[in-house]
């Protein structure tokens, strides 16, 4: 019975996730997140595994991503950051690869303001 908590103690230990420390958001994009456009050179992106799904605003050197159908990311670490790659497919098979600007949590407009 002893080992039984243990491996689950393990897993729980191990279960990849964002990482729900004091203010840092992380998105570890070798596990599942979603991620789409917001506007401009902007995406959102949070991680759907855990018990941490708070939003990232990532800045990009990506063009025209509202045409973008699917938005990928890669990190060579654990934790999305500045430096990092962004890949886009269009419906139509167009593919652009760009980096990330800027990481700065999302924090949606409330429905009384308009920008």
């Amino acid at each position: 019975m002893k080992t039984a908590y243990i491996v689950i103690a393990g897993l729980l230990a191990t279960a990849p996730a964002a990482a729900a420390t004091q203010g840092k958001i992380c998105i570890d994009p070798h596990y599942s997140y979603q991620a789409h456009y917001l506007s401009g050179h902007d995406i959102v992106a949070k991680a759907t595994l855990g018990n941490d799904h708070r939003e990232l605003r990532l800045t990009t050197t990506c063009f025209n991503l509202s045409s973008a159908f699917q938005i990928s990311l890669s990190t060579e670490f654990s934790c999305i950051d500045k430096g990092d790659q962004v890949a886009t497919n269009t419906i139509d098979g167009e593919h652009q690869s760009c980096r990330i600007t800027h990481v700065e949590p999302y924090v949606p407009a409330t429905s009384g303001e308009h920008g």
